[in-house]
């Protein structure tokens, strides 16, 4: 609607133009170099030129009563003793003409095609009675002309249009997948978070029982399994924390088998392996005391990763390193192949799990291509963000 607006206004400006035009020269004079001299009242052919020139304003939004207008004029034979022959009328039909066909489709152009062929040819009626087809030659070419292209234009505009509409809804559509797949993500964690969580609380269930024997008969070996409770009671608060920010799919089913660690990655390695892709491990300190949320995200982390590598990379080696540094552990999975067909691992969904598995203990997650062609990822999880 903007767009119709502001080409109304610049029709508007036009009409004016060409008003201006033609007035002045019935009124003043008409350059002789296009125009032939004007003959008759100057009122009434004042009249005359106006309908020529305004039907100009509103031929975009109006297009069949603009074209009616001016081919009925341009067909009615001129009154004895009068000539308005105008080259800046000539114009004005033939702008008409073109947006016309700008602005018809369907029915509407057919109809407004017939109107400029019958005005043509009672414009043409005179010389065709007498068997002179080329008098007003030149007035079809130019009719011809102005209505191909302003179709060209239009079919232009409806393409550009529908390419547009296309894109917009390309967007939508990558938002939902982006959307869909944090919602799916948040849910696989709130599951294994919760996994870890009941692992703890069950841990705790024991360890308050060896306690409590052991209180009966030897109070002092109650001591460890009570420090026990208290650091696993610390980390499942943590996990606790973390769930309340995820959401949780309902209706599904836990699985039951124990969730991986770190000291499960041989496994991981050796289906890598299996599957044709070489990979190498280098561990920088111990990873065997972690809490059990990071502990999962690291390995998740590595595991997609790995798996981005293997569905997109030409399957040379692959590094993965983790350092212990401080109070944070920092894995980093460094692919030296070149992407296959153009994809770039850990672009996609994959790399949003990653980046939220990051996020959510506090910790940031970078990947992207390297200078020599392939793609590193590299996560830094914080341990003490419970």
């Amino acid at each position: 609607m903007t767009r119709f607006w502001r080409l109304y206004k610049i029709d508007v400006a036009v009409a004016a133009v060409f008003t201006a035009i033609t007035q002045y020269e019935i009124w003043i004079g008409p350059s002789p170099i296009l125009n032939e001299p004007v003959v008759g009242s100057h009122p009434f052919l004042s009249l005359v030129a106006l309908g020529f020139t305004l039907p100009v304003a509103f031929a975009r939004a109006l297009p069949i009563p603009a074209l009616a207008i001016v081919m009925a004029q341009w067909a009615l034979p001129h009154a004895p003793g009068v000539s308005l022959n105008l080259f800046a009328i000539f114009l004005a039909v033939v702008l008409v003409v073109y947006l016309a066909a700008t602005s018809t489709s369907g029915r509407t152009a057919i109809v407004a095609a017939a109107i400029v062929v019958l005005g043509q040819i009672g414009a043409d009626f005179p010389e065709l009675r007498r068997g002179d087809l080329s008098a007003h030659f030149g007035e079809w070419v130019f009719f011809a002309l102005a209505w191909v292209l302003g179709k060209t234009v239009r079919f232009s505009r409806m393409r550009g249009d529908r390419l547009a509409l296309q894109a917009i809804e390309s967007e939508r559509r990558r938002d939902s997948d982006v959307q869909e797949a944090l919602v799916d993500e948040r849910a696989r964690i709130a599951r294994e978070l919760h996994d870890v969580v009941a692992h703890s609380v069950s841990l705790m269930v024991l360890q308050a029982g060896a306690a409590r024997q052991a209180l009966d008969w030897q109070p002092a070996r109650a001591r460890q399994p009570l420090l026990a409770i208290e650091t696993t009671g610390r980390e499942a608060m943590g996990e606790l924390r973390r769930m309340l920010t995820v959401l949780r799919g309902h209706g599904e089913v836990d699985e039951l088998a124990p969730q991986p660690s770190l000291r499960h990655l041989d496994v991981l390695l050796g289906q890598m392996r299996a599957a044709g892709m070489p990979v190498r491990l280098a561990v920088d300190g111990s990873v065997d005391d972690l809490p059990k949320g990071v502990d999962l995200s690291a390995y998740r982390i590595i595991q997609e990763a790995l798996t981005n590598s293997l569905k997109h990379s030409s399957h040379s080696a692959v590094d993965v390193r983790i350092r212990r540094i401080d109070e944070a552990v920092e894995v980093e999975v460094q692919d030296a192949g070149p992407a296959l067909n153009g994809h770039e691992p850990g672009i996609g969904h994959g790399l949003i799990g990653m980046r939220e598995r990051a996020a959510l203990y506090g910790g940031k997650l970078e990947a992207g291509p390297r200078s020599d062609g392939g793609f590193d990822v590299k996560a830094t999880l914080p341990l003490d963000a419970g």
